[in-house]
């Protein structure tokens, strides 16, 4: 599975698109922020694991903490993440144990399995909620550009300047969390080999291969 293949397999599941994919198709060549040197620390990728664990646990196959997601995360969001998207996640892991002592009077890594279920199940509704009205926001924003610049502007143009404000709209902590749990996942050597059907060599197409219901897909 190439990045392009994985990116595509992400968005799929999440029902959208995925934060930074173009950079990261592209090689991840975006200026490096000071917000996420704290990332890099031994006890933040421990944290991240355990909060993407949470979101992929172990089941019948590997979770997220196999793959060692945590360690993936931070250099994403430092190569291919707008400083604002750097800053609001820094900002929203720092704030995880807050967070958790509020909902369950304690840190998040002291959370039973089901308690940690229930805090990244209220993250991602409210996350969900969060990009909806971001999107809505976008999309006036949009409209409100294009009758500024009248009908001369072209798509092109158009697409420049709304990339301009997205990056100074940071999206939701818990979104890029998600989503670079999975992709982290689903491109590394544990997610391609253990969670899908793994063809290193691919035969032939066939049409008719059967499939049983619960069958894992392929990843090539």
């Amino acid at each position: 599975m190439n990045r392009r293949e994985a990116i595509q397999r992400v968005a799929f599941i999440l029902g959208g698109s995925v934060i930074g994919a173009n950079l990261f198709l592209e090689g991840c060549t975006r200026p490096a922020s000071k917000n996420v040197e704290s990332l890099f620390e031994k006890s933040n990728i421990d944290f991240l694991n355990e909060i993407a664990e949470a979101i992929l646990p172990k089941t019948s196959t590997p979770g997220a903490k196999d793959a060692d997601v945590g360690s993936f995360i931070p250099v994403m969001i430092r190569d291919c993440y707008s400083p604002a998207d750097q800053k609001a996640f820094v900002e929203g892991l720092n704030g995880v144990d807050e967070r958790a002592q509020k909902d369950f009077g304690k840190n998040f890594v002291e959370l039973s399995a089901e308690e940690k279920l229930q805090f990244v199940n209220t993250q991602d509704k409210e996350a969900k909620e969060f990009q909806k009205e971001r999107n809505k926001e976008l999309k006036s924003i949009k409209e409100e550009i294009k009758e500024k610049e009248g009908a001369e502007m072209t798509d092109f143009e158009l697409d420049n300047k709304l990339a301009a404000v997205k990056d100074e709209k940071p999206n939701h902590f818990f979104t890029m969390m998600k989503q670079l749990t999975l992709t982290g996942f689903f491109t590394s050597e544990v997610g391609m080999t253990k969670a899908l059907r793994y063809v290193k060599i691919p035969g032939k197409y066939d049409g008719d291969y059967p499939y049983k219901k619960g069958d894992r897909a392929f990843a090539l």
